[in-house]
């Protein structure tokens, strides 16, 4: 049975991309066939980790749910897929237009069930990450509406303010497997005591607890970390994030 992980996080800054990333890749080197959806229509950005040659390649999510075309011509495979297995790509929209368009006009959040479901049937998919918007949002809850887990990320220096929005989000809409990364723990914060705080506040477990890493940060979205740096430390972490995933 595939397994469909949305991301979420209730602020943008907590590094969730970079993670959903670097996962997807790790996911694939070990043989599992993975797609990563960007849902985020409004401002777009784990194409980027890609390499600049994904969004010329195919169309978008936003082509797709405004009748431009199916949900399988979204899909662009990335350049690391030859070296790492079968890892895709739709991104979430190219041009503004397409933005515009759904803002006007709107769309019928069904096509979101329905494109996932083929695009899981088309390309045989073992895996889906389903990056979201930050905050709530039509494709947002549509996202955490059909996920088989839930992924939430914070980031350690807001890991009490977030928490009360992040777990609504998850209690409304009936997600009881949930899971938290606590992102980008200062030098002066012990790990040690993060993982059990955060694990009281979300009443969920807490797959990882990463420490902020200046490397990570430099890079930004030039690229896939692991790909670059396959035996630095937070690879390593991010390895242990797809175990569990994957599990």
């Amino acid at each position: 049975m595939p397994q469909i992980v949305t991301v979420h996080s209730y602020r943008g800054g907590t590094g969730k991309s970079t993670i959903v990333a670097n996962a997807a890749l790790l996911a694939a080197g070990r043989g599992f066939r993975v797609a990563v959806v960007d849902t985020d229509i409004q401002t777009p950005g784990i194409h980027l980790f890609f390499g600049p040659g994904i969004l010329p390649s195919c169309k978008s999510l936003a082509d797709y749910l405004v009748g431009r075309c199916e949900i399988t011509e979204a899909v662009g495979v990335t350049p690391s897929g030859d070296n790492y297995g079968k890892l895709y790509l739709v991104p979430a929209r190219s041009r503004l237009e397409e933005v515009n368009q759904i803002l006007a006009r709107g769309y019928d959040s069904g096509l979101l069930w329905e494109g996932f479901d083929s695009l899981i049937d088309a390309l045989d998919l073992d895996l889906v990450f389903l990056d979201t918007h930050s905050g709530m949002g039509n494709e947002t809850i549509t996202a955490v509406a059909m996920c088989s887990s839930l992924l939430i990320i914070t980031r350690a220096d807001c890991l009490v303010a977030e928490a009360r929005e992040n777990m609504l989000l998850a209690s409304r809409l009936g997600k009881p497997n949930t899971s938290v990364i606590v992102n980008m723990i200062p030098s002066g914060m012990a790990i040690e005591t993060v993982r059990p705080l955060a694990e009281e506040l979300y009443k969920s477990p807490v797959i990882a607890a990463l420490p902020y890493c200046q490397e990570v940060a430099v890079l930004g979205s030039d690229g896939l970390f692991a790909g670059h740096y396959p035996d630095h430390r937070i690879v390593s972490a991010y390895h242990d994030v797809t175990s569990v995933i994957c599990q």
